[in-house]
């Protein structure tokens, strides 16, 4: 595969006649307009044909008011499908909460379900409001930075349970995991369930990125492990991912424990009333058009061929900076400590042109965050730049 030869993959075909995926990308480009974006966590593509017409349809019928109870319970049912006949995570619907996006979700539920000032195990490197929200609420952070091995990142349980033995009540669980790509096993998830039970705790299961896995590697809903993780664990999931429709804000948390359910019922219209009648529309659309499976099954092709591109750029121009290959998501994580630069986003963007994120904003300083979710062309053009920022380095002349 060659930075010269991108393969050719006909995504816009799925995306009933929406602006061409290889055209401008203004909207990841808007925070830095004069460098290529491929900072935050969205992807470069359009819509499929089905969601496209939903809105449409919302549009056309001059109804942009409040949900109604039908257009929510649909949405309930979606996802119960959704839950039951891809990861064979039976859901009932009355589980299931509405809110805006993850992180509004995230932070109901330190709100609302936990004791005040307590401590969140947070595994590092982090998605950034997982380390910031809490403390929002009057919560503490304790980071347990993730151990490197043969597959990647994983989680570093002794260093867990070290949280939990001095009180932690919580663990937050990203998975597939923002920024690094892993999807844990079974085995990984299991030793994580039985140590939470061990010492009573709770886990918050991001697994938004759940749609987009790239590898033979399962998705595996964390509180369909069992009655134990089910009892101990709220579930945030959401379409916007794996769609391409997080502006559109509805979001779901799942309560496979009775006792959390109860005590959602009592506050669930607050936050139903921040999520996006056309985010429900969209929603359905996503998780029950024929034609909306087939379109994120031609994007994971595309994606999982750009993962692969990464991959052999850098092992064959730039064997200096480490990747680790992504199991899911469109974010390749990357070492950069090796090129000896404080700040390797800042010095990308302004000497090559390329926005990607920091490592420090993940609590792992050295390290980028590229998404590779970009029209082929696009992403050939941000590893170039990519290439030639570090060839500036390595020579000296910045």
């Amino acid at each position: 595969m060659s930075l010269d030869h991108p393969p050719p993959l006909d995504l816009a075909a799925l995306s009933g006649g929406l602006p061409s995926t290889d055209g401008p990308q203004p909207l990841l480009s808007a925070k830095y307009p004069s460098a290529i974006g491929a900072w935050v966590a969205e992807m470069a593509y359009a819509v499929a044909r089905p969601i496209h017409t939903a809105l449409e349809r919302e549009m056309g019928a001059g109804t942009l008011g409040y949900n109604d109870p039908v257009s929510i319970g649909r949405a309930r049912e979606s996802v119960v499908r959704r839950m039951g006949d891809t990861y064979g995570w039976t859901v009932r619907p009355e589980s299931i909460g509405f809110v805006s996006d993850i992180v509004t979700g995230f932070g109901a539920v330190l709100r609302h379900f936990l004791p005040q000032a307590s401590t969140i195990v947070v595994p590092t490197p982090a998605y950034t409001p997982f380390l910031t929200v809490p403390r929002l609420f009057g919560h503490q952070v304790a980071e347990v930075p993730g151990l490197i091995g043969e597959t990647g990142h994983r989680m570093d349980l002794a260093g867990i349970e070290a949280a939990l033995s001095r009180g932690a009540r919580m663990v937050v669980l990203c998975n597939p995991h923002n920024p690094t790509g892993r999807v844990f096993s079974a085995e990984e998830l299991s030793d994580l369930v039985a140590l939470v039970d061990a010492y009573g705790a709770r886990v918050f299961s991001d697994e938004v990125h759940a749609p987009l896995t790239l590898t033979d590697a399962p998705h595996l809903p964390y509180a369909g492990l069992g009655e134990i993780a089910a009892g101990h664990t709220i579930t945030a999931t959401s379409a916007s991912k794996g769609w391409n429709t997080a502006g559109l804000k509805c979001a779901q948390l799942i309560f496979s424990a009775p006792a959390d359910l109860r005590l959602w019922q009592g506050i669930a219209d607050f936050y139903l009333r921040s999520v996006s009648r056309l985010g429900v529309a969209a929603l359905c659309a996503a998780y029950d058009e024929p034609e909306s499976q087939q379109w994120l099954t031609t994007v994971r092709d595309r994606l999982a061929r750009n993962n692969a591109l990464v991959g052999e750029t850098l092992a064959e121009r730039l064997p200096q900076v480490l990747p680790y290959p992504a199991e899911a998501t469109y974010l390749a994580w990357l070492d950069c400590r090796r090129l000896g630069v404080d700040e390797p986003a800042a010095f990308f963007r302004e000497h090559a042109g390329l926005a990607m994120s920091d490592g420090t904003e993940f609590s792992a300083p050295g390290h980028l965050r590229l998404n590779f979710a970009l029209p082929e062309g696009v992403l050939h053009r941000a590893l170039s730049a990519l290439v030639r920022g570090a060839d500036l380095l390595q020579s000296g002349k910045r």
